[in-house]
């Protein structure tokens, strides 16, 4: 899927001047990492602005919701054919599931045009049916009926804290599983936090990646997918690397069954010599410290740990 989004994001870009879209990017960029929340000015206001978006963002999103996505399919017991994605900008999310669950019936929400318009170009051709777009602000828009899964993927962070309660209170009403994913900062955790907490009180179950449903026993909690950068995607970026790693927070919760973890591993594993050493949060609720030496029986599967892994 990673090649798929890749060659419709190149074909895309032909014909368009490099240095205007750089521009374009690192305005958007400057947007994201200062995570402005801003109710009058639209963070896409036209097509470029949409491809630079596109082209910046849309595959560390994609990245972050497959992975938060891959969650729902490990830990979830229940039906899912029917998606909701809120905020989908020109489509990551739905490019995920679409990963996930192919001929998956998807219905994307997105209030800028340019997005909406760019989203359906690049989809055109990958998938076996057509998704269904609206263009709506979604601090007015209502659901018209229920679904199985919901995403809001790097949304909260663009609305006021008012603004992102209602939305969470409303998406309750219309789904049975619900994933949000937020840029790995600390006040993206808090975000996600408060969205876990109004989920739990709403009677969803949290499947991952808390492997309980107490309080958040870390500071900051996030993970990290690591994703290929294109030349063009370098060069926009200044960076120098054939890769960059996305760092992301979430909570998958449902009304559905779930089967969570024992424990995560919710740092990247330390590998001195003869032993691995864990981070990890678990069932307990509790943070706790796990050294693997070499002569234990799960010492090969230490080895093999990642950020974001149950344990």
């Amino acid at each position: 899927m990673d090649t798929q989004l890749h060659a419709a994001l190149s074909r895309a870009l032909s014909g368009v001047p490099h240095q205007e879209l750089r521009r374009r990017a690192d305005a958007l960029s400057h947007r994201y990492r200062t995570e402005q929340v801003d109710d009058t000015t639209p963070g896409m206001s036209d097509a470029l602005d949409a491809l630079a978006y596109a082209v910046v963002r849309m595959p560390a999103t994609f990245r972050a919701l497959h992975t938060a996505l891959a969650a729902v399919e490990r830990h979830v017991d229940g039906p899912l054919t029917s998606h909701l994605d809120l905020g989908g900008g020109t489509g990551a999310a739905a490019w995920a599931a679409a990963a996930h669950w192919p001929g998956l019936a998807t219905e994307i929400v997105e209030r800028q045009p340019a997005a909406v318009r760019l989203g359906q170009k690049l989809a055109g051709g990958n998938f076996p049916h057509d998704w269904r777009w609206t263009t709506a602000d979604l601090r007015t828009w209502t659901a018209s009926g229920s679904v199985d899964l919901i995403t809001i993927g790097y949304v909260l962070n663009e609305l006021t804290a008012d603004a992102r309660r209602d939305l969470v209170h409303r998406t309750t009403h219309h789904a049975q599983t619900i994933v949000v994913v937020e840029p790995g900062t600390p006040r993206g955790h808090a975000r996600t936090l408060e969205a876990r907490a109004l989920l739990i009180a709403r009677g969803f179950r949290i499947a991952a990646p808390c492997p309980h449903q107490l309080d958040c026993p870390v500071d900051w909690c996030h993970f990290a997918t690591r994703l290929p950068r294109t030349e063009l995607h370098r060069v926009l970026k200044d960076g120098t690397r054939n890769f960059e790693d996305e760092k992301f927070t979430y909570v998958v919760a449902t009304r559905h069954p779930v089967r969570p973890p024992g424990a995560r591993v919710i740092a990247r594993p330390a590998r001195p010599k003869n032993r691995v050493v864990l981070d990890l949060c678990t069932s307990a609720g509790a943070a706790e410290q796990v050294v693997v030496p070499k002569s234990s029986p799960a010492y090969r599967t230490a080895r093999r740990m990642t950020w974001g892994d149950a344990w």
